[in-house]
């Protein structure tokens, strides 16, 4: 399996020693997918030694409670206008999923203290490649695919290709990363595919990086560090609206409903909505808000709350030097009605995340008392009292923000589009998920229903469009 000139790489790289550690892991490379005899040596020289086991971290454990609400799968698709070249792809992917082994993992739940038993694979696990006749319902196909606990696998890569043109799709166990987390995760992968490409060789990395919930207390002074990790209450309101869903059925299907907003439209709004103090991310909760009184029976001047994603690692001077991870939470936005006007919509959602970012801890309310209960507690305790008060918002709204298209360039060519997609909820939660590409704002939810519910998100999203325009 190993060749004549590998032994004679370990040979010039490795002592006495450590050669027979190193041949040993050089097969395992080798039966994973990897060919490049100095990739395979870079990596062995460079990892940190890599556990059998790692723990359940906390936004692990809460992922994981929430299963019964949604299928955990978080989803990424990007559009090309030519096809990437697959063996480079394999190569750097190997070397990225060996740098994170929660992804080739299996969460072991023993109902007492959870954690992740890193198992073996090969590349084909992870990466699916495809010529297909319909790109979108192939990427669909795939992007709504279940990715079970139990999987040897917990990210899933798809590359669907016809005519010179591609879809290179992304599922994960959400328990593995958040948004945050997968911007940092295609930051590596495409650098690390236009390196190789262009030299035949890439940076490598560290296994070794914290997953670790308390990443976000680190660069806090002494005394701030001291007063978030007090913060025992949660401040969110609770709030029981909801979309106009059918009800429940075991012939409910997963869906994704999509919505593309253009440039021409999305830009000079933000424009105007800039002159009334408000951010791109505002003017989308107003647009949600305004678009659920629009198609809910909720009376206009009802106040409601919509939960907005935040994520933490505004609090973390160098997030580079983090693993991949969740470090995301949500912040809720009330108003006291539906308002005449977009633009008063606008005006109570602007009021309303003004107030609360002027909180110095915004987004740590009850993170303490939830690593309390599940650090204190048997898992299967902590887990079933935990999901008493535990809510997951039935409207919401995870905003990625901008993409840069050459973030995400390969080989020259940057996506002609870009989606993202959330885990597939269960109904009535509506969780929109959005993210701005080229100046385009592109919006998507994805829910377990049927056809009915697939015609009441479409015109929900085409009212926040309309929404967008009337300011």
């Amino acid at each position: 399996m190993i060749s004549e000139n590998l032994k004679s790489l370990i040979k010039e790289n490795f002592s006495p020693s450590a050669r027979e550690k190193a041949l040993d892991r050089a097969e395992e490379l080798i039966l994973r997918g990897l060919s490049d005899e100095k990739i395979i040596v870079g990596i062995i020289r460079n990892e940190t030694a890599i556990p059998k086991r790692l723990p359940a971290e906390l936004y692990d454990k809460m992922n994981y409670m929430c299963r019964r609400k949604m299928d955990r799968i978080a989803r990424f698709e990007i559009e090309y206008d030519f096809i990437p070249n697959i063996s480079v792809l394999k190569t750097v992917l190997v070397a990225l999923i060996e740098s994170a082994p929660v992804f080739h993992s299996i969460f072991i739940d023993n109902h007492i203290n959870p954690y992740w038993k890193v198992t073996d694979y090969h590349i084909d696990d992870i990466l699916t490649v495809k010529e297909a006749d319909d790109l979108l319902q192939s990427a669909d196909d795939f992007l709504l695919q279940d990715i079970p606990v139990k999987n040897n696998v917990q990210i899933k890569i798809g590359l669907f290709f016809r005519e010179g043109k591609s879809r290179l799709c992304f599922a994960f166990n959400h328990m593995c990363m958040d948004g945050g987390g997968l911007k940092s995760f295609l930051h590596d992968l495409f650098t690390s595919y236009n390196s190789y490409l262009k030299n035949g060789t890439f940076s490598l990395f560290y296994s070794g990086k914290s997953r670790a919930y308390e990443c976000v207390y680190a660069d806090m002074s002494k005394e701030d560090r001291k007063a978030a990790k007090k913060l025992f209450a949660n401040i969110s309101p609770k709030d029981e609206h909801s979309l106009p869903f059918s009800d429940k059925n075991e012939s409910d299907s997963k869906m994704l409903v999509r919505k593309k907003i253009g440039s021409d439209i999305f830009n000079s709004v933000k424009l105007k909505a800039k002159s009334y103090g408000a951010t791109a991310n505002d003017l989308l909760i107003a647009a949600y808000i305004r678009a659920f009184y629009d198609i809910s029976q909720c009376d206009k001047s009802e106040g409601m709350v919509a939960s907005c994603a935040v994520d933490l690692r505004r609090y973390i001077s160098r997030p580079e030097e983090l693993g991949y991870t969740n470090h995301t939470t949500f912040m809720p936005c009330a108003v006291e009605g539906k308002g005449k006007t977009m633009a008063d919509t606008l005006k109570a959602v602007v009021k309303s995340t003004a107030e609360a970012k002027k909180d110095k801890f915004m987004g740590l309310h009850g993170i303490p008392l939830l690593n309390l209960g599940f650090s204190t507690m048997v898992y299967a305790q902590a887990e079933f009292i935990t999901s008493l008060f535990y809510n997951v918002a039935n409207l919401s709204v995870s905003n990625v923000g901008a993409i840069d298209p050459y973030m995400l360039e390969m080989d020259n060519t940057v996506p002609s589009c870009v989606w993202v997609g959330g885990a597939a909820k269960e109904k009535p939660c509506a969780a929109m998920n959005a993210l701005s590409y080229n100046g385009d704002l592109m919006l998507s939810i994805c829910v377990r229903g049927n056809g009915n519910d697939k015609k009441m998100l479409t015109k929900f999203l085409d009212r926040i469009e309309e929404n967008i325009k009337l300011l």
